[in-house]
């Protein structure tokens, strides 16, 4: 709404003045009502413009925007959690077995970080180390550590146990953000499925929970056949979700297609790029707000996508305090049809 609370009681004031020929006292009665109405007005308004917002997917959000999503067969793509394997270590080796249950939870030294045991592991008489894969509580990046990390044990035990995590948690990723839904949301609309072309099968391969993307093509060798390759959220998808989107393009191809559903490769794109921050921007929250945005960029790339470096320098523009950049040693990388791209080492500098 382009007009203010306080503008449109100013209004609703002058124009009683002009009609009564008397400006109305604030603390009359009709003063109070016209501030009640305009209340009522100025709310009726912003929830007019929110639907107006929430009406179309270039500015819906929310669940809204999941909405949208959903009527192009796409939903959200959920985090990750992070994984990796902490030690138990006994205090001294004791005369029988020591079960450590699934579910175990282990905490980092400020107990802001949960990670549980996925299994049941057993400490062996006369042992005193277990080596145990774990996984993060919740998905999300957060959870991504290093190692060291994991110093307390929540669970209780009757024997005296102490923990480390010997290896960094990785492979932690939160769920997929607006902007990318709202990325792929616009791309279902570049061609529109028919039950034939490639938009048809990526779009059942999309709408599979764990399938960001899917990059469609036929073997010029083989004429008669689909080749589907399934990509998911910066990795390969899951077993799981690769078996139920290959189920699904089975079902719902045409007749007369032979369709083949692979697994993407994944492709390492190295990373090295210097920064300028923005002036009265600190450097470390500049540096942070670049590699997030690297990382994210790469989580979003589809199978078989080309890594641009004129739209991963326009996503570096946009991150808040970067006012330039300058890659080193980078070219455009081409991408073959059943490869993603996925971020390799990464080097962020400071331009001088």
């Amino acid at each position: 709404m382009n007009i203010t609370y306080d503008e449109l009681v100013e209004r609703m004031n002058n124009k009683f003045t002009e009609l009564s020929g008397y400006a109305p006292e604030k603390a009359s009665d009709i003063g109070i009502r016209l501030r009640l109405l305009a209340g009522e007005l100025y709310s009726l308004s912003t929830n007019i413009d929110w639907i107006k917002k929430q009406m179309f997917p270039n500015t819906a959000s929310g669940k809204q925007l999941d909405l949208h999503a959903q009527q192009r067969g796409l939903k959200r793509q959920t985090g990750k959690k992070a994984k990796g394997s902490v030690a138990f270590m006994l205090d001294m080796p004791v005369e029988y077995n020591v079960i450590v249950p699934a579910g175990t939870i282990c905490t980092t030294a400020d107990g802001t970080l949960n990670y549980v045991t996925t299994e049941e592991y057993t400490i062996r008489r006369g042992s005193t180390v277990l080596m145990a894969n774990c996984e993060a509580e919740h998905s999300g990046k957060k959870y991504n550590i290093g190692m060291g990390k994991i110093k307390t044990i929540v669970t209780y035990f009757s024997v005296g146990i102490s923990i480390n995590n010997s290896s960094s948690f990785t492979g932690g990723t939160d769920d997929e953000d607006d902007e990318a839904l709202r990325k792929r949301i616009e791309e279902s609309y570049r061609l529109t499925p028919n039950g034939a072309n490639a938009a048809f099968f990526e779009s059942v391969a999309e709408g599979i929970d764990g399938i960001q993307s899917a990059n469609v093509y036929r073997p010029s060798a083989e004429p008669g056949r689909i080749v589907v390759i399934l990509g998911g959220r910066g990795e390969a998808p899951s077993s799981e979700s690769f078996a139920a989107a290959s189920e699904a393009l089975e079902n719902a191809k045409p007749l007369g297609i032979d369709i083949l559903v692979e697994n993407t490769s994944t492709l390492l794109v190295n990373v090295s790029v210097n920064i300028a921050p923005e002036k009265g921007y600190n450097w470390s929250n500049v540096r942070a707000n670049a590699e997030e945005c690297i990382r994210k960029f790469f989580l979003d790339i589809s199978v078989g996508e080309n890594v641009r470096l004129s739209a991963l320098g326009k996503a570096l523009l946009e991150t808040e305090g970067v006012s330039d950049y300058s890659f080193e040693n980078m070219e455009d990388t081409e991408i073959p049809n059943a490869f993603m791209a996925v971020l390799g080492t990464l080097n962020i500098g400071l331009i001088s």
